[in-house]
This record gives C-alpha cells, structure tokens and sequence, in this order.
C-alpha cells in the first residue's frame, strides 16, 4: 500500500509578480478552477489605476485534475459500474441486505478485475506499456485503496448481522488484502515435509495464527519432522480445542466467553510449565494465541500498518468484538502501535489510507465522506459508495435527523459526476444515468443542457440523442441540436439535409433563411435545389410563411415542365394574390407570367389579367424606384438592386408584361363575349 503523493504545480503569471505572487480563484463549472492575478486591497489602499493598467495582459489559467477514465482499461470500469449503479437505483431503496451486499460484491469484482487489467498492462514488455508503467503503477494505488476502503465499507454497514460482531468478517478482510502469508502457505503445504526445511516455514506460521488463521496453521505444522513428538502434539490439542465464537452457534457470547476463559486458563498453566520450552518457535506461536502483550507487541513494532495484526489479535482477545465497540479499540490499538514505533505524533505519522479505515472504524462517516472525495479517481469512488450507503439506509447513521442533508450529498455527489462524465466525448452515455437518478431538478435541467452541448460529429449520433432527447420530452434540447445540425449542414452546402433539420427544429429563422437561400439560387441561375426534399415537404410547410411559398412555387414549377399549364396558371395566379412573396422574387414571378399570357389559348382570364397589371405597378415599380433613389445616394457604388436577380434590365421586364397582358386581355375580351352571348 502506496501513499498517493500530492500533485506540485507552478503558475507562471508575471502580472502577480506585481503583487507579491498573490493569485484569486473561482470555481466556474464542476471542479474547474479559475486562477488569475489578484491585487491585495487594504484599507490605506488608493482607489487608483495601478501602473501596470492597460500594459501587462490579464491572464485567466484554467486548473482541473487529470481525467483518468481516458484510458481505455479505466474506461471499462466505468462502463461496467454504470450497469450495477443503474441495478442498484432499480431495487428503489426497497431491496433486501442481501441484495444490496451482491451489490456490493459486484462493484468490488469489477474493481479487482481493473486491477488485475492494470497489474497485466503494468508488467507488458510492449513499448508503448513501458512507458505507462508509472502511470499504471499510480492507478494500482488508487483502485487498490478504494477496494480496502470499499470491503472495510461493506463488513461494517451492509454485512447481515444481527450481532454486529465483526470479527469474523474483519479477518477476511485483512487475510484478502495481506495475501503473502496465505500465499506463501500454499507454496510449503505443495512441498509436502521438505517445505519444513525452508527459511520461509516459521515466519509464515507466525504470519497466519496473526492473521486468525488456525487451520491453515495446524495442516503447516503436520509438515514438520518432529510433527509427532510431546510438544507438537500438545500445541496441535491446544489449537485443535481453541473455541471459536460462531454467531450461528446458538450460544450467548457469555458461554462463549467461559469456554474462552476456560481454555486460557490450561493454556497458559501449560506454558508455565515449559512443557513447550523445548521448541521455541512452537512455544511462541502458542503464546500469540493466548495474546501474550510481550509476544505481541513485538510483531507490532515489526508491522507496517497500524491496523495490519488488529484483526489478528480480536480473535485471540476479543472475538465478540461489535461494530460499536470498534473504534474505541482501534483508537487503544493505535496508540499501543505508535508507541512501540516510538512515534510521537500520530497525526504525521498517519498515511491518507490510514486515516480513512481509522475513521471508519470509528463510524465517523462525515470524515470518510470527506477523505475519500480526495482520492485522485475522479470522485467515482465516493458517488458511487455514498450511493450505496444511501440507498440501503445506512447514509442516515451520519445523523438520524439529517435525511436531508443525506439526500442532498448523494445528489449532489451525483450531480457533479454525472456531468464531469458529460463532458467527454466517449463517456456522455454514461453520466446521462448519473444525473437522470439525481433526484434535484437540477438533474435533468443540467442534462437536457448537456445533451445539446456533446460534440456530434455523424448524423448518426444526431439521430441517437435525438431519440434520447424525444424520449424525455427535451423538446428544447431537440430544436437546439436540430438547429446545430442545420447550420453544420448549410455550410457544407448540403443544403437538402439543412431544410429537413430546419423544418424539425420548427425554427421559424433557420427555415426562412434556408428557404430565401434556395429560393434566391433559383433567381439567379434557374435551378432548383434539393427538389426531393422540397416535394416531401408536406404539412410541414406550413412553419414558415417563406416555406410555404418555396413549395407551392415549387408545385407551379413541376405543373409548367409537365405543361400542365391550366394548374399551372391557377397556382401561380394564387400566388400573386397572396402576401407571401418576397420582395426579390417579383420579378421571377411576373416573368413567370408571360409565356402564361403570351399563349394562343388563353389561361388567364380578364379580370386575372388586371390583377397581374396591378402587381407590377404596386410591386414591380417600388423596386425601380428604390434603385433610383439608392442611386442618388450612392452614386459611386455601381451596385444595381436586382444585380443578382434574374433579369438586369427591370424596365424593359415591365415594358415585356405590359405588352403580354394587352394581347392578352383583347383575347380574353373577345373569347369571354363570345362564350357569353
């Protein structure tokens, strides 16, 4: 076990330099800090520009811890705990303890399976894993920490125990995280009698009676040569006969402690009478299952970790140990400790990892909370076991009249991961269940925010989060991304798949921009563009007035290549009637007119005809006129109104359509008296 060594980092800023090095910081979004030279203001202060006003540029340094789920084998933590996060919201805090251990479990599984990911990448001898070896070697810290904080976590709040003693579990604990001697056991026990010759032999005993681990013990000592002599046999009776306190025994932890009291007692009268002097090794290993205070704090001062033999030693002294009586021993166990390391101060003394299974020992949760938000993973481990805790009802034994500050620490804790995970590009999918479990508004506010924001590069991707996005009614969200995809697509100049975005984001702007574009194009070179999608456009012309008046022109287009020209001039007389028209588009519509006009078989009636010389003076003159004037104004800026419009010469246009509606309307006058009379 590693301490995690505190990042150092330099700022360079030579405005602070001005003022004594003194920087300001904000926190501006999630753990994202904003640093910048800050002037120290005192009350003899002048209220006046520094020299430096307006000569040295202000600089704003952004500062925010690394995210370690980039790496692809971190990532899959994360994809893997995200499904149990979702399972464990879906047991809505109404499941069994069982459930919320195999919870538990679970979380655990897939950090020691990173682990294991981790400890394989570490030792590759491929290039590119070499030069991550340091950086594997950094998370191996942090992920082994939060597994011996996390089973610490599960034995003291969420084993089932009606007796909540903790003994048995707490052995577990320490024999699955100081795996050598167990390891080294295995290695002997393979050997068969020659494993008693190894150097190895007694230290690994000793190692396994201070671990609980009688058993394993006893099949060790059957290896030996002298396995059959007086001294062996009596240590393998004492060992064989030690009772051991079984919370599904059936018995009181009162008879427990007399059977207990009992069998010290012959033990110790037969160590005072030396019948074990003749081997020293045996002889001690009896004296650390009587917990011998001498024997014992030997082992102490050679132990690395304060908490390392305190397992060990509660089997031999205290077995029915509970989970309240926990952390006044471990305060007693760790001052026994640091007084025989000859520590003085045991604050110092004390390592983050230390501190944080002190503190839970002691069901302090307030501080374990605090301690563990200082892992450098990125907040995972404290969403994710304040989560639990919460949802299994043991976040309230930070205070049984604090359920709402309870609720408000997993939300937020929720809240800021959630988002941190909104951020990145590969990992939006899963914060979307972080902050749609938050149970704050803010939650699903900050979510059908973020949605908008994730960079999408595929249509694709447009489509899934509009899905997501339909599916939890984000209809702001839906129109924002849909007007994303719009202007990304009328820069690429595809400008079809620019006019369905438009049209789904029901944006009156972007649809009449859109629509003017198409339009104009037409004006200036006679095609019409995306014509597949503008005859599929349907009822939804109708959410812009500009739309409407791109398809049914585009309607009176079809009839007139079709020469369908009785529809034709009905469509296009509609339009000239409606107050729909853009004003650049006059000219394009009465030209459209004439060859309408100019047929032998006349399609538009008189009084239609009228209505036609009617628009080009009311429509087609202002536009003369505004040149004109614009002219005046301008006369240095050859710049012609209807340059970039169909036709340059606007007078000889009206000349054109006067002459057609004066044939036509003499046709028209003598067809429609004939057919009268």
């Amino acid at each position: 076990m590693q301490e995690q060594q505190s990042p150092a980092f330099a700022i360079v800023d030579p405005l602070s330099t001005s003022f004594g090095n003194t920087l300001a910081g904000k926190f501006v979004w999630g753990n994202k800090l904003a640093v910048y030279a800050f002037r120290p203001i005192t009350a003899t202060t002048r209220d006046e520009p520094t020299e430096d006003a307006g000569k040295k540029p202000v600089n704003i340094h952004f500062l925010q811890p690394e995210f370690i789920f980039d790496d692809p084998i971190l990532r899959s933590l994360i994809a893997e705990a995200s499904s149990t996060f979702v399972a464990l919201q879906k047991l809505n805090c109404k499941g069994y303890k069982a459930d919320y251990m195999k919870i538990s479990r679970t979380y655990r599984s897939i950090i020691r399976a990173c682990l294991e990911k981790l400890q394989e990448a570490a030792s590759s001898t491929e290039s590119e894993a070499m030069e991550k070896y340091e950086l594997y070697q950094q998370f191996i810290a942090i992920f082994y920490s939060v597994e011996c904080v996390w089973h610490l976590s599960e034995i003291l709040f969420l084993h089932p125990s009606t007796s909540h003693v903790v003994v048995p579990q707490l052995l577990e604990w320490v024999r699955f995280h100081f795996p050598s001697y167990e390891r080294m056991a295995t290695d002997l026990l393979l050997l068969g009698p020659d494993g008693s010759k190894s150097d190895e032999y007694w230290p690994c005993l000793k190692g396994l009676i201070m671990q609980g681990q009688v058993d394993v013990a006893r099949a060790l000592l059957q290896l030996h040569p002298q396995a059959g002599s007086a001294a062996y046999e009596i240590a393998e009776q004492i060992l064989k006969t030690m009772p051991t306190y079984n919370i599904l025994g059936g018995f009181s932890a009162q008879k427990f402690r007399s059977q207990w009291q009992y069998w010290l007692t012959d033990t110790e009268r037969k160590l005072a009478a030396n019948t074990l002097s003749v081997e020293p090794y045996l002889e001690e290993l009896i004296q650390l299952v009587t917990g011998d205070t001498e024997i014992w704090n030997t082992q102490i001062q050679n132990s690395q970790y304060w908490y390392e033999h305190l397992p060990g030693h509660l089997f031999y002294t205290n077995p029915a140990c509970t989970h309240f009586e926990l952390g006044a021993i471990a305060n007693a166990w760790l001052e026994r400790w640091a007084s025989l390391k000859s520590y003085d101060n045991i604050e110092h003394l004390l390592k983050h990892l230390d501190k944080v299974i002190l503190n839970l020992m002691e069901n302090n949760m307030h501080q374990v909370i605090h301690s563990i938000q200082l892992m450098a993973d990125n907040q995972w481990f404290v969403t994710h076991l304040t989560d639990l805790l919460y949802n299994c009802g043991q976040l309230q034994l930070m205070g049984q009249n604090q359920l709402n500050d309870c609720i408000k620490l997993r939300d937020s804790l929720l809240y800021e991961f959630g988002s941190n995970l909104m951020t990145r590009n590969s990992l939006w999918q899963l914060g979307m269940d972080y902050l749609e479990y938050c149970s704050e508004p803010e939650g699903m506010a900050t979510l059908e925010l973020l949605l908008t924001k994730i960079p999408i590069k595929t249509e694709k991707q447009a489509l899934k989060i509009l899905d997501i996005c339909s599916k939890k009614q984000f209809i702001n969200a839906e129109e924002e991304i849909c007007k994303v995809q719009a202007k990304k697509s009328f820069t690429e100049e595809r400008y079809g798949n620019a006019l369905e975005w438009a049209i789904r984001s029901k944006d009156t702007f972007y649809v009449t921009s859109i629509a003017d574009y198409l339009l104009k194009h037409y004006v200036q070179t006679g095609d019409i563009l995306c014509p597949d999608v503008i005859a599929n456009i349907g009822a939804r012309m109708f959410i812009a007035p500009r739309l409407v008046f791109l398809a049914k022109y585009f309607d009176f287009y079809q009839f007139y290549r079709k020469n369908d020209f009785l529809p034709a001039a009905e469509l296009l007389l509609n339009l000239l009637e409606s107050e729909i028209i853009p004003e650049y588009f006059w000219p394009s519509l009465l030209v459209d007119t004439i060859p309408l006009l100019e047929s032998k078989d006349p399609k538009i009636f008189f009084k239609e005809t009228c209505c036609i010389l009617q628009h080009v003076e009311s429509n087609l003159m202002p536009l003369i006129e505004k040149k004109k004037k614009h002219m005046e104004k301008h006369p240095n800026e050859p710049i012609n109104i209807l340059k970039h419009y169909r036709l340059d010469n606007v007078e000889q246009i009206i000349n054109l359509v006067r002459l057609a509606c004066a044939r036509n309307l003499s046709r028209a006058i003598i067809i429609e008296n004939t057919l009268i009379n």
